[in-house]
């Protein structure tokens, strides 16, 4: 009884998460972990020869980026630079944090775009549906091979 009961509970936050826009559907985060989030995710979608980065490793990636606001990173990125996939999800300590850090995770997602045009066009499906997400204190920032699985599993939270 309890597996029908979660099972119907999860199916439900699931379509509930589908409403809306993107940053409306994002459900409180109150006690939810930025590696939880990240689990989540890499349990399902696949960041090819993945390697995760820490904080101090975010100035090369997102040149503009202040991290002294940052309470949680989780950060994966394809190790080899063949493909575009990325995972960033942040819990700043502040909504404005985040909001100001919008801006340099939208200038890293186009400088993607402008590099992997030529380099690897068939890749571009994924920049193109790629997202930026900022909702109160949190950001998230995903190029993957199904953006919108994960989307879905973020909205789950």
């Amino acid at each position: 009884m309890k597996k029908v009961f979660s099972a119907v509970l999860i199916l439900a936050v699931v379509l509930l998460g589908g409403c809306g826009s993107a940053e409306e559907s994002i459900s409180s985060l109150d006690g939810v972990q930025v590696q939880t989030i990240a689990n989540a995710v890499l349990a399902e979608i696949e960041i090819p020869s993945s390697v995760e980065k820490k904080v101090e490793d975010i100035p090369t990636f997102f040149s503009d980026l202040d991290t002294a606001g940052i309470a949680e990173l989780s950060f994966y990125i394809c190790a080899s630079g063949a493909f575009p996939d990325e995972l960033l999800i942040i819990r700043f300590n502040t909504a404005e944090e985040a909001s100001i850090a919008k801006s340099a995770v939208e200038s890293r997602l186009e400088s993607r775009r402008v590099d992997f045009r030529d380099y690897a066009p068939a890749e571009m499906y994924k920049l193109d549906s790629a997202a930026v997400i900022v909702n109160s204190n949190w950001l998230f920032y995903f190029v993957t091979e199904d953006n919108a699985k994960t989307r879905e599993i973020i909205n789950s939270y």
